[in-house]
């Protein structure tokens, strides 16, 4: 068992280090500023819907319950909102060790994959809010 477990060690210690780290850092930007647009934009187009009419509401329960809260409320939703970004910065951002070059590689992979996974599902999310603003201001004739 051990010798498996040393084995697979290997084999993954190889993968993460077979990574480019200028093209993943490259990645790592373009997938890091995806994310902070998409995270205005599903903002700014709730932010439209709400003020359309009360046909809509925020369907995140902890954000509308902090929208009813005024102005106050909706700045602790815009917190809520883009905290995630600091970790996903800070992973983006480190630089290489030569002390630790395998820690630093899992977590910038591990960034790389929560980015494509988080760009994914906001991208999604503006898509539908997209949608349903076009729907609504632009009926079908």
């Amino acid at each position: 068992m051990k010798e498996r477990y040393r084995l697979r060690r290997q084999r993954e210690t190889r993968f993460l280090m077979s990574f480019d780290i200028s093209k993943l850092n490259r990645r790592l930007l373009v997938l890091l500023t995806v994310f902070i647009v998409l995270n205005f934009l599903d903002a700014l187009t709730t932010l439209i819907a709400i003020r359309a009419g009360p046909n809509f509401v925020e369907l995140n329960p902890i954000a509308a319950d902090l929208f009813h809260l005024s102005f106050l409320g909706f700045l602790a939703a815009l917190l809520l909102k883009y905290i995630p970004v600091i970790p996903l910065a800070y992973g983006s951002f480190v630089g290489e060790s030569s002390s630790r070059p395998l820690a630093i590689r899992i977590v910038k992979v591990s960034v790389f994959v929560a980015l494509v996974a988080a760009d994914i599902f906001y991208l999604a999310v503006v898509i539908s809010n997209l949608k349903t603003l076009v729907a609504y201001f632009i009926p079908a004739i």
